[in-house]
Formats: C-alpha cells, sequence, structure tokens
C-alpha cells in the first residue's frame, strides 16, 4: 500500500513538473520576464487577428489607409517593378520588419513574409521584446506590455524613417517639413496627416478618448488636395498676376513622381480661348529643366500679359503619375476673373 502512495505521488508530482516547464519553454523570453507575450507571439497575434478583435476602430481606419495597402496597391507595384534596385530602395518601406527593431532613422528591411500586410501594427508599435510603443492608454492591455514614450507623441523621426530618407529623395518629404512654419510652431506629420478623433481605443477602454486616425490622408484625398495650395488672381494695368501659395506644410507636390500642373486659359469677349499654357512642377521633369516644386509656404507669382476685356481662368492640376492621362488629372483649385 506504502509503495503504491509513493509511486502515485510521483506520478502527480512529474506531471506537475512537466506541465511547469512546458509553460516555461512555450512562452518567449520577453514574456517569462514582464509576464507579457513576446515578440514572436505578438506577430502570431497580429496574424491570427487580435489586434483586429481588440483595436476594432482603429483596425478599420488602417485596413481603409493607404499603409495597409503600401505592398498590395497596383499603382505602387507598377511604378517598382521598372526600379532596378527595387528591393533596397522602394519595397523595405513598403512591407517593412519592426522599424523600432530595425532602428528609426535607417532604411528599414523587407520582411520575408505578410508582405501584403504593407504597413501594419507591428511596422510602428511592436519593440523586440514585443511591447507596444504609443502614446498613453487609459487602461492597460491584458494582451501586450505598453511602452508610452515621445517617438509616437513627436512622430517626424519616426515618419522620417521611411519619408526622410537622404538616399531616396523623390519620397523625402521630412527634409522639406523641417524648414516650415508648421514645423517651427511645433507641428509634426500627425497633426495633419493623422488628425485627431475622439473614440475607444481598444475593447477593454471604459470611455472615450482623444486619439489619431489611423487613415494617414494624403494626396489620394480631394480635400487635402484643396487643402494643400491656394490659388489667386490679381488684375493691375494690363497684366494678370497669377499666386500660388504652398500651404501643404512641406515639398509641394510632397512625393518627387508627382506633379502639379497650372493650366491658364485667356479667353477674347466672345469667350473663344485665345491664349493657353500649362506650367508642370515637379521633381521629374524633361532632362534639362531642375526641380521646381514649391517650397514650404512659399508664394509663387506669375504674371501675363492680359488685353482689355479678356478673362482669365487659372486651374491647379495634379497629376498622380507621369503616365496618368490629362483627363484623370484631379482639380486642386480654379478661379476665373
Amino acid at each position: 500500500m506504502m509503495t503504491q502512495r509513493i509511486f502515485l505521488c510521483l506520478v502527480v508530482f512529474s506531471i506537475l513538473v512537466l506541465g511547469i516547464l512546458l509553460m516555461v519553454f512555450s512562452r518567449s523570453p520577453a514574456a517569462e520576464q514582464t509576464g507579457y507575450l513576446g515578440l514572436n507571439d505578438i506577430k502570431k497575434g497580429f496574424g491570427s487577428g487580435k489586434c483586429r478583435s481588440c483595436h476594432p476602430a482603429i483596425w478599420r481606419e488602417w485596413e481603409r489607409s493607404m499603409h495597409a495597402k503600401a505592398w498590395s496597391d497596383p499603382i505602387y507595384q507598377e511604378a517598382a517593378s521598372v526600379v532596378v534596385d527595387r528591393q533596397k530602395s522602394c519595397d523595405p518601406c513598403h512591407a517593412p520588419e519592426p522599424v523600432l527593431i530595425t532602428g528609426i532613422g535607417k532604411m528599414p528591411k523587407l520582411r520575408d513574409d505578410d508582405r501584403q500586410s504593407g504597413v501594419s501594427c507591428l511596422t510602428c508599435h511592436v519593440d523586440v521584446n514585443g511591447g507596444m510603443h504609443g502614446p498613453s492608454m487609459n487602461i492597460d492591455a491584458m494582451f501586450h506590455a505598453n511602452v508610452t514614450g515621445e517617438v509616437h507623441t513627436k512622430a517626424i523621426g519616426l515618419c522620417a524613417t521611411c519619408h526622410g530618407q537622404p538616399k531616396v529623395p523623390e519620397h523625402n518629404q521630412i527634409i522639406s517639413f523641417k524648414k516650415s512654419q508648421t514645423s517651427e510652431e511645433g507641428g509634426n506629420c500627425a497633426t495633419c496627416h493623422m488628425p485627431r478623433v475622439k473614440r475607444m481605443q481598444s475593447t477593454l477602454s471604459y470611455e472615450r478618448i482623444s486619439g489619431r486616425r489611423h487613415t494617414w490622408i494624403a494626396s489620394r484625398s480631394g480635400q487635402m488636395l484643396e487643402d494643400a495650395a491656394e490659388l489667386m488672381i490679381e488684375k493691375r494695368n494690363g497684366e494678370a498676376i497669377i499666386g500660388v501659395k504652398n500651404k501643404s506644410g512641406h515639398m509641394l507636390p510632397g512625393d518627387g513622381f508627382r506633379t502639379i500642373i497650372l493650366d491658364v486659359k485667356m479667353s477674347n469677349p466672345s469667350g473663344e480661348i485665345e491664349y493657353n499654357q500649362q506650367i508642370a512642377h515637379s521633381m521629374m521633369l524633361d532632362s534639362g529643366q531642375s526641380d521646381n516644386r514649391f517650397q514650404p509656404d512659399e508664394l509663387r507669382q506669375y504674371t501675363f500679359d492680359l488685353k482689355p476685356n479678356y478673362s482669365i481662368c487659372a486651374r491647379l492640376l495634379y497629376c498622380l503619375l507621369p503616365t496618368t492621362p490629362e483627363n484623370e488629372w484631379v482639380t486642386m483649385a480654379e478661379i476665373l476673373k
């Protein structure tokens, strides 16, 4: 009887030890030390829908954004297909490894898997230990560690990882932004591209709090294009003076592949167009022409001779790509005088 009891105790003890060992070795080192899940667990959680289920409002914003479509966007894939070294200069920013791991400000590294997720939650928020970085929250998460710091509240450095690479000047908006009035007044990229919104941060939240929209609205937003520049016309002493004021906070257009066209038409008293000129502003101009984009806060003026009783119409048009046909250019502003 005693032997049976000893044997039974040994069996129970062995099962307990085995259970403890399984728990220890199935969790990452970060989880063992902090009680939270580690990096591999967080990555699996993203893939299985944990981010979506816990942060549904933020997820809905992100999944409609160009960050979510950074890799799958057909316009990007078409443009990148003709770049010889796309895996070094293009792709790393369209499906990057977490930048808090590879280094803020450094050229990101291209992910080996799940590239369809583009620039995801993990790209900007997760660190090497699985901690999720961001602004302060109104409640602690049960799934991951929360880390608060200026990386996200003053996001210029974080955004510059992809939008401020010196080796990719076509997409370097940060260098010109730092010279803008918005920057001098303490604004950052989120000021315009991530407007404030009041919502529940997660399913654990008990009240709506102010946060930033994860939509990253930009030049594919008609309203953003309308707000980016001001167009004006003044008639004076037989001349028409057209002014274009850059209000975007950085170089306009911000991307080197985009073009802004000033379209000017003059009509006689009968309404017949007698003069038409289009002036392109881009980084990608014909050979012999230098980058003539609008500097931050710049007011640029164009003077035209105008006959008495003639009318003048000025339009600012936005061309997404060099291959975009004219009938698909977007009107940013229009004035008739």
